[in-house]
């Protein structure tokens, strides 16, 4: 009997392993993509410049990240001084959305605040997803 148990349990160990190495890599990669735009954010004054736009195109249009990550990327992309009215909306849902994470939650706020460059307390929390 107890050896049936320790297999079960060998089984159960196994498949939570393996469902943790299949999960990780999106994980990064949303993580990835949060703590590339929180810099982008950070340093950024009226618009991003060229090179950062082409991250930000390349984020969005990654079907490996999430729809709010994405959406994200799209309105920083189209920043021109503060968020564009056609992504304030999407940015909102994000902001309520039980799909997003937090750190998407936050980033979607800053980005709705964004004026001309991020504030002080949006600069660090942005260093905090950045990583920095």
């Amino acid at each position: 009997m107890s050896s049936h148990r320790t297999n079960r349990s060998a089984v159960a160990v196994f498949f939570f392993s393996l469902l943790t190495l299949l999960a990780s890599p999106a994980a990064f990669a949303q993580s990835d993509a949060v703590a590339r735009m929180a810099g982008i954010l950070a340093d950024m004054q009226h618009f991003p410049s060229d090179e950062q736009k082409q991250t930000l195109a390349a984020i969005s249009n990654d079907d490996s990240n999430s729809e709010a990550t994405r959406t994200i990327a799209t309105a920083i992309h189209n920043i021109q001084h503060k968020a564009q009215p056609d992504d304030v909306a999407a940015l909102k849902n994000v902001e309520n959305s039980v799909a997003a994470t937090e750190a998407e939650k936050k980033l979607a706020s800053i980005v709705l605040g964004f004026h001309h460059m991020a504030g002080d307390e949006a600069k660090k929390t942005l260093g905090m997803l950045a990583n920095k």
